[in-house]
């Protein structure tokens, strides 16, 4: 039972830690899947033509179907390569162009926080519930039933002492 509790608490606090980022990065993937639908349906006019060389295209390409130009993240309908030009036919994408920028402004001011750890958050993550070398075997204990009319239902229970006696 205290296992589980345990477990179900510990989820809990990496759920709300990690979160965030499962939040945006599960988006990010809806936000491609969707323009890539939408570039199949696009007509031509709709379209940017992007003119980059060789080498840009190279540097600019994230993905298979993405390039980052400028700072802004465009999906690739097609591509057409002449010799020493290569013309993107590409949509932009603002809405990951803003949930990109959304996650690093948070990454940013997360970095750049220069406050202090408060003292009573510091002090109790560092405390310590139980100290290993101060705690003692558990003992064996005798269980023993009294059936008189003072003590009824209750039990007592009688350690036992696992050391030799004293010396005399």
């Amino acid at each position: 039972m205290k296992k589980d509790l345990s477990a179900i608490l510990l989820s809990l606090l990496l759920l709300q830690a990690a979160g965030c980022y499962v939040f945006f990065f599960t988006r990010l993937m809806a936000i491609r899947m969707e323009m890539r639908e939408q570039l199949k349906f696009l007509p031509d006019h709709e379209l940017t033509v992007l003119t980059l060389t060789t080498e840009e295209f190279k540097k600019a390409k994230v993905n298979h179907h993405e390039v980052k130009v400028n700072g802004h993240m465009y999906d690739i309908a097609r591509i057409v390569t002449k010799t020493n030009q290569v013309l993107v036919y590409a949509k932009q994408d603002e809405a990951e162009d803003n949930l990109l920028s959304f996650l690093d402004e948070i990454v940013k001011r997360s970095t750049h926080d220069k406050k202090p750890v408060p003292s009573q958050l510091l002090q109790w993550l560092t405390l310590v519930f139980v100290s290993p070398e101060n705690c003692l075997p558990q003992n064996k204990s005798i269980e023993i039933n009294h059936a008189s009319h003072y003590v009824a239902l209750a039990s007592s229970h009688i350690p036992i002492i696992e050391s030799p006696p004293p010396q005399q």
